[in-house]
């Protein structure tokens, strides 16, 4: 009788702690589905391990987690991670001694002078200078010398229309006539000025017979006063054609000026410049910076290059800056800064219809394509000794900026080779390539 209990009692008692092993079995299991859920990774390793005595102790063949599994995954991935890092710090070190030795090359060959700056990913990899900006005086460059821009101008004159036209104060499509009645060439759009699509006549090379100022520079207004009394035939139909022209950006800075009833320097100034803190740049007469201790001089071989009259209208040229403040003017074209997402889009749209011409230009900015037919946005200046480049390609956040206060002809073909570089692309003889279009603004 006394066995029978005893027996009873041990059958009870395994009873027992077989219950309670799958109580501590099923609850370990729903604590590891709960720790999944919210990524508790350490909680699931002690659980894991955990459940798995319980299997033991049901007399089950159970699989022991094995931690330093674990732990090895882990640490093969932090030694990844640091190497992908350190991939990159290599990378970048490698492409700034790269174009660093290029530079360095074309300035110890008196082919280049000028300040360069290169970012991608958003970061400045590169920046330096080389050369003088004063032949007279020898005066050194440095990254916060001041450059006339030239034709990259344009892009600032090209946004300041574009903001115009965002806030309703302007039609695209408008007609100009509509603003300058007695602007004879009735059918050209805004559009058609902004893409230079407009088959409209050169200011500049109307000649000198067309103006005359007592203050040896002529205006904005007197380009189109100029333009209205030559009353030329225009080379196409608007929208037909492409060619470049000056007389399409004076126009421009004139109708800013016309509608916000502000000069153009103090509304690039108020809107653009000023927002984005570029302390260095400014639009304005020649004469009235000739003492701007950061100021360059355009040169060619060791002597300066004098201005002429048409030095003094804006909008096609005229605007003054640095490496550093025109990087910061790269930031801000990105959506929801100086224009929306979709004003930003239509202007890095290429605008020209034209079969006979391989050009591509948006509003107020060139178009390519580089080697990975990824978009290239840009433009490039030239001017009283300045040749410019300002080239962004916004697939990967990178940036080339080149300004020279000389005729350098290797500016343009360099401001193209440096996106082979950011591409671990090296081209033969990358270092003595010159622009095929010296002249291509």
């Amino acid at each position: 009788m006394w066995n029978k209990k005893m027996n009873c009692r041990l059958i009870t008692s395994k009873a027992i702690v077989l219950w309670k092993n799958t109580l501590v079995f099923v609850g370990k299991h729903v604590s590891l589905h709960l720790m999944l859920r919210r990524g508790l990774f350490l909680s699931f390793v002690i659980s894991f391990g955990m459940a798995t005595t319980s299997f033991h102790s049901l007399g089950t063949v159970g699989k022991k987690f094995s931690f330093s599994k674990q732990f090895w995954m882990a640490k093969k991935i932090e030694e990844n991670r640091i190497l992908n890092a350190k991939n990159l710090v290599v990378d970048q070190v490698y492409k700034e001694f790269k174009i660093d030795s290029i530079f360095r090359n074309l300035s110890s060959h008196n082919r280049f002078n000028g300040c360069v700056l290169v970012a991608q990913h958003g970061q400045v990899i590169y920046k330096n200078s080389f050369g003088i900006a004063n032949p007279k005086l020898n005066e050194p460059l440095n990254t916060n010398s001041v450059f006339q821009l030239a034709s990259v101008s344009k892009t600032i004159t090209g946004v300041a229309v574009l903001q115009l036209i965002e806030d309703e104060k302007l039609g695209l499509d408008d007609f100009v006539s509509l603003y300058f009645p007695s602007f004879p060439y009735t059918l050209v759009t805004i559009r058609n000025l902004l893409s230079h699509t407009s088959g409209i006549p050169d200011y500049i090379k109307l000649g000198s017979a067309y103006y005359v100022t007592s203050t040896g520079y002529i205006t904005n207004e007197d380009a189109l006063n100029a333009l209205i009394a030559a009353n030329l035939p225009p080379s196409f139909a608007p929208g037909a054609r492409f060619r470049y022209n000056n007389s399409n950006y004076a126009i421009l800075a004139l109708l800013v000026e016309k509608i916000t009833g502000s000069s153009f320097p103090q509304y690039v100034k108020t809107n653009i410049f000023d927002p984005l803190g570029m302390d260095n740049s400014f639009i304005a007469h020649p004469e009235k910076i000739w003492e701007l201790s950061n100021r360059t001089f355009g040169f060619s071989g060791r002597s300066m290059v004098n201005n002429d009259m048409f030095d003094g209208v804006f909008g096609d040229k005229g605007a003054y800056s640095t490496v550093e403040d025109m990087y910061k003017f790269d930031r801000a074209l990105y959506p929801g800064i100086l224009l929306k997402e979709e004003t930003l889009k239509m202007a890095f749209t290429n605008n020209v219809f034209d079969p006979r011409s391989s050009k591509k230009y948006g509003l107020g900015f060139r178009l390519r394509e580089d080697q990975n037919n990824q978009k290239i946005i840009y433009h490039n200046g030239w001017w009283h000794g300045y040749r410019t480049a300002f080239h962004r390609r916004e697939s990967d956040n990178s940036c080339v900026i080149i300004l020279s206060n000389r005729l350098d002809r290797c500016v343009y073909a360099q401001a193209k080779q440096l996106f082979n570089i950011l591409d671990n692309f090296y081209p033969a003889l990358l270092e003595e390539a010159e622009s095929a279009e010296p002249n291509d603004e």
